[in-house]
């Protein structure tokens, strides 16, 4: 090839393997920052704790070391994630395939289930908004003695399996849309990080950054190379290509996954995307908290210059007298002060824990979560705010809930689509259904309201709704044609028979009855009683 040609080549790989969607440059560092939010560690305070006005550097590093946080970007998260994996997801194993079983038991390269992809696919929605679920398989590797690819029955007795696995969102690096056709992927493309590490001895250890590319019909993998290009005054690293593949599928097998449904094509706000600055503002609010307990603890000491005679060593003073600091003031000619301690006013802190709890309580009431922390202390209890607070609290956390499980619901049935589509079958049934709704109320719950319902002769069609909503609670994983007969019973079913439909009585009374109309009864007194006359008191 040419060398006019293979730079060419190379400045258009070059230019595709740097290339980002519109929204990356903007949100990178967004992401970023709430993916270390959500992490923690001491890590988080190197870029996150500021200083605070007239703060040296010796004093701001000690507070860095001493600073500590609790993560509630993270607590925000996993109570979400408490809430919307409680309920039971029904998965039909009845009507599932074997493949699906297969994949269901071990959805993930390191042999986790259905139930942790999707865990890990929910978080990685919540902090980042938009991520990339794909699908893969180990078919590709099986080779044999020529080197050939296998056919996909042979490589599965192998031991060749599908699965799958979730792209963070500053990972996804640009993707496009078919807006002509049927609005699905055309081509996108996305970030890996390897490690150099098969070798325990040889191997450099060193994580290297890759890009695979994944179109309709197979896909391309790029890296950097060690061979370095020279351009005028830049310095570049030449972009080659490792490996790539095809499979087939005339689809591409990643699905964007959004924490919330979004109309815009290359960005969807996640659930921490406020919550980590307000959690990062509280960190460096109980960090000012703590220098004023130490200021308070070890005052300043403050001495008149006049006490301080010609010659003495003012270091070895302090040492002697216990602190670390001291300030020298001018008491005036003649004066008679002694030294004393100056602390920050203690008011300080009282406004700054206002405002801490002011932001805590600011942080759950946003999501609807506000029941799961206390007005000013957790010791203290469940806040008591009115029931139609409460209420509206639960009408916010049911609709983020089911706002997620509409997205997770739907990435688990594409999940069951492209599974079959690996192993060459067209599947389009529903296997996979999430709650629509999240309330407390327990099977024991729905048995007492029926009844109540029955006491009070509620209408019909008020209690086949209620008879229906029972049905997931008491039969989970219940087969598709035996759930079809029970709402087809449910919709035939009376609670009060219809009288032209009873049986008419026949003109002979039954035993039973002649035997109660000549039975006497406690209250009713007999022929031979009543004729007896009364007998005088």
């Amino acid at each position: 090839m040419p060398a006019s040609a293979a730079q060419t080549e190379q400045d258009t790989l070059r230019s595709f393997f740097d290339r980002r969607h519109p929204m990356y440059g903007d949100m990178v560092t967004h992401w970023k920052f709430l993916e270390a939010s959500y992490k923690g560690g001491r890590a988080w305070f190197e870029n996150n704790l500021f200083k605070y006005l007239k703060e040296g550097d010796k004093e701001f590093t000690d507070r860095k070391e001493r600073a500590y946080r609790f993560n509630h970007t993270r607590e925000v998260v996993e109570l979400v994630q408490k809430y919307l994996f409680k309920a039971a997801i029904s998965r039909n194993d009845e009507d599932a395939p074997e493949e699906v079983k297969t994949f269901w038991k071990s959805a993930m390269l390191n042999g986790f289930d259905i139930g942790q992809l999707m865990r890990q696919t929910s978080v990685k929605s919540s902090i980042g908004g938009r991520i990339a679920l794909v699908v893969d398989n180990t078919l590709d590797e099986k080779l044999d003695s020529e080197g050939n690819v296998l056919p996909a029955s042979v490589a599965e007795t192998e031991g060749a399996r599908v699965y799958a696995y979730a792209v963070p969102a500053q990972d996804v690096l640009d993707y496009a849309w078919d807006e002509d056709g049927d609005g699905e992927l055309l081509w996108i493309k996305l970030r890996e990080w390897v490690r150099d590490d098969a070798d325990p001895i040889k191997s450099s250890g060193d994580v290297e950054e890759r890009i695979r590319l994944w179109t309709r019909e197979g896909w391309v993998l790029y890296h950097e190379s060690e061979e370095k290009i020279r351009k005028g005054r830049s310095v570049t690293y030449k972009v080659e290509e490792v490996a790539s593949g095809t499979h087939g599928l005339g689809m591409v097998p990643v699905r964007l996954v959004d924490h919330t449904v979004s109309s815009d094509p290359y960005h969807c706000p996640g659930l921490i995307d406020d919550i980590a600055y307000l959690d990062r503002a509280i960190a460096n609010y109980l960090s000012n908290l703590d220098a004023i307990i130490q200021d308070q603890t070890f005052s300043q000491l403050a001495i008149p210059a006049q006490a301080i005679q010609r010659g003495d060593d003012m270091y070895q003073k302090v040492l002697d007298m216990g602190t670390k600091r001291i300030f020298v003031y001018d008491s005036g000619q003649g004066s008679s002060a002694v030294p004393h301690f100056l602390a920050p006013d203690p008011k300080q802190a009282g406004v700054i824990l206002t405002v801490i709890n002011k932001i805590i309580n600011e942080i759950y009431h946003t999501v609807g979560l506000a029941g799961e922390r206390t007005k000013e202390d957790n010791a203290v209890g469940i806040d008591n705010s009115s029931g139609v607070a409460k209420a509206y609290d639960f009408e916010r956390v049911n609709s983020l809930l089911l706002s997620k499980a509409t997205s997770c619901e739907a990435a688990e049935n594409w999940l069951v689509m492209m599974v079959m589509a690996w192993h060459g079958k067209d599947f389009q049934e529903k296997l996979v259904t999430y709650p629509t709704t999240f309330d407390v109320m327990r099977l024991v719950d729905d048995l007492v309201t029926a009844e109540a319902l029955q006491k009070i002769d509620a209408p019909d069609e008020m209690r086949r709704e209620q008879l229906r909503m029972m049905i997931d609670k008491i039969f989970p994983q219940l087969k598709k044609e035996i759930k079809d007969r029970i709402l087809q019973d449910i919709e035939a079913w009376k609670s009060t028979p219809d009288p032209a439909e009873m049986p008419k009585p026949s003109g002979n009374k039954p035993a039973a009855a002649a035997s109660r109309q000549g039975s006497v009864t406690k209250d009713t007194p007999s022929k031979e009683d009543a004729k007896e006359p009364a007998k005088s008191s």
